[in-house]
């Protein structure tokens, strides 16, 4: 139990923004909180009873607003979502076949807002386009979190486990625009729920 090894781990599970100010068409017009489906991928070193490492996630809402615009061009919205994060765990119980940590995260978040029409979803003819068939804007923030989890390790190498995280995303006050207006959907500091599944592979050092 105590020989260093490394951890590659594949996670999935719901994400939600509960008292998040969801902004599609203007700053003045909002609708609060959201959920989205989020899958991720993770490393880490463990010595120990501690772990430190990295890993990815992605993230898309479970919703597809309506934009605005002409009536007659069929405006929508859509937003995914992309971290990249280091991770701090401490295991505070180990035994043979459970593990339960506590544990950190801090890194970046990138959220992708999509504004598309009808003809963007739908083309009239089957020709190829270079670029993008809808408008997207990026904006960038800072995610900061804490969270529990349990391992049960069903074979030497194998485990399977369950997290709660919560976590803050921090975003300029002021949200970036399109050109035709459209404002990002998120701004200043957002709150996180997030509650996972994962599979787990570990490999002695």
């Amino acid at each position: 139990m105590d020989r260093p090894y490394t951890l590659a781990e594949v996670e999935a599970g719901f994400m939600a923004l509960p008292a998040a100010d969801v902004c599609i068409k203007s700053t003045t017009d909002c609708e609060q909180g959201e959920g989205s489906f989020a899958a991720g991928i993770h490393n880490h070193y463990r010595f120990g009873a501690f772990s430190i490492g990295a890993g990815i996630l992605w993230a898309t809402t479970l919703r597809s607003d309506a934009a605005r615009g002409a009536d007659e061009l069929e405006r929508e919205h859509s937003r995914s979502y992309f971290l990249v994060q280091g991770q701090f765990r401490y295991y505070a119980l180990r035994t043979a076949s459970w593990e339960g940590w506590v544990g950190g995260t801090i890194g970046g978040v990138v959220v992708n807002d999509s504004w598309s029409v009808k003809a963007d979803r739908d083309p009239y003819v089957d020709t190829d386009f270079v670029g993008p068939r809808a408008s997207t804007l990026g904006t960038e923030g800072l995610s900061a979190g804490i969270g529990v989890g349990a391992e049960w390790i069903f074979r030497p190498s194998w485990s399977v486990g369950a997290s709660l995280r919560y976590s803050n995303w921090f975003f300029p006050e002021s949200p970036k625009p399109l050109p035709l207006g459209d404002p990002a959907s998120l701004s200043g500091r957002v709150d996180i729920i997030q509650l996972t599944v994962s599979l787990a592979y570990r490999i002695a050092l």
